[in-house]
């Protein structure tokens, strides 16, 4: 019985080659008639890895720093949809980052980092000051590598994010000039 279907198996693999049978090739020296030029493949356009993502759906590690995000939960969701920050959002990325580039340096702890990143986070540039006269119950939150598996195996990136305590949304950009488009 296997016989028997690997047998059927082997001629199912070549009918298309018996029933279509290749053109014949030939000599393009010795053929007479005008010439094919062939068509030029276009060069795909660059695409910016600068400034916040445009409209869509990202993996949390797309996200770089100026992106809106429509629904939002927590810094910790894998998935954030970005949208204009002109439309009422969640929350908004206002800055990401990496905790030291040296592969050999130590974890530091989950609750250093968070020390670090209360600081980061809020510090002068990191978003417009103007708005948080408009937002009083404003607050910040990080994501970042929370045990030392983590660090060993490279993850050092941060990103901040500010919401309000209320869930009410927001409308406008915390992120500084030079990060938004």
């Amino acid at each position: 019985m296997v016989v028997v279907l690997a047998a059927l198996f082997l001629a199912g693999t070549q009918l298309p080659g018996i029933l279509n049978p290749p053109a014949a090739l030939t000599d393009p020296s010795t053929s007479e008639g005008p010439t094919k030029t062939p068509t030029p493949t276009p060069t795909p356009l660059p695409t910016s890895t600068s400034g916040p993502q445009l409209a869509g759906t990202f993996e949390w590690f797309q996200l770089r720093g100026g992106e809106c995000i429509s629904s939002y939960s927590s810094a910790w969701q894998q998935r954030f949809a970005v949208v204009d920050c002109a439309t009422p959002h969640g929350a908004q990325v206002v800055r990401v980052g990496t905790l030291g580039a040296d592969p050999q340096s130590a974890f530091p702890g989950q609750s250093t980092i968070a020390q670090d990143l209360n600081l980061l986070c809020q510090q002068s540039g990191t978003f417009t000051a103007e708005l948080l006269g408009a937002y009083p119950d404003v607050v910040w939150q990080a994501s970042y590598p929370v045990t030392a598996e983590q660090w060993q195996a490279g993850q050092r990136n941060y990103s901040c994010f500010v919401s309000r305590s209320s869930s009410l949304p927001l409308v406008g950009s915390f992120a500084p000039p030079a990060v938004t488009g």
